[in-house]
């Protein structure tokens, strides 16, 4: 009784999507005006994430540039001469907290239009909106299962079955 029980916790753990479970997310967002590239970084739209390490990396993995965000989570450094494919930008926040944004080389060598940065502007909206009450209750539900399943487990050992 006690693996089937086990079977069927971690049976739920890999059903239920991994983006109930998490309690904040960090975001890196990207954009490229005046031949620079800015970035902006938080845990959501309020906490922004302070002195995090930023690494610009090419398709090759070789770290074109590294730097620290602000105390506004911001940090912007020229784009690269040379540059012959997109970038990838990782925030390393710490404590396993990582994010990404790509940017296109494409993006990096045309001007962007007031249509692309509106556009870009949205897509970052996107990224900082709340969990949904969706999220919220499947997150109770997982934290109220596994209390049980441990409360279970715990009675079935404590008789020594």
């Amino acid at each position: 009784m006690k693996t089937k029980i086990i079977f069927i916790l971690i049976l739920l753990l890999f059903i239920i999507p991994v983006g109930y479970s998490f309690a904040h997310k960090v975001i890196i967002f990207a954009w490229v005006e005046d031949g620079y590239i800015h970035t902006e970084s938080s845990f959501g739209s309020k906490n922004m994430a302070v002195n995090c390490t930023i690494t610009s990396v090419d398709e090759k993995g070789r770290v074109v540039n590294k730097g620290m965000s602000d105390e506004k989570g911001n940090y912007s450094f020229k784009i690269p001469e040379k540059i012959d494919s997109d970038l990838i930008l990782q925030l390393d926040a710490g404590t396993g907290h990582q994010a990404k944004w790509r940017l296109s080389k494409e993006e990096l060598m045309s001007v962007p239009s007031d249509k692309d940065i509106q556009k870009a502007m949205e897509k970052k909206e996107k990224l900082e909106s709340g969990p949904s009450v969706f999220q919220i209750i499947g997150g109770i539900a997982i934290i109220f299962l596994l209390a049980m399943a441990a409360k279970f487990l715990k009675a079935k050992t404590g008789r020594n079955d």
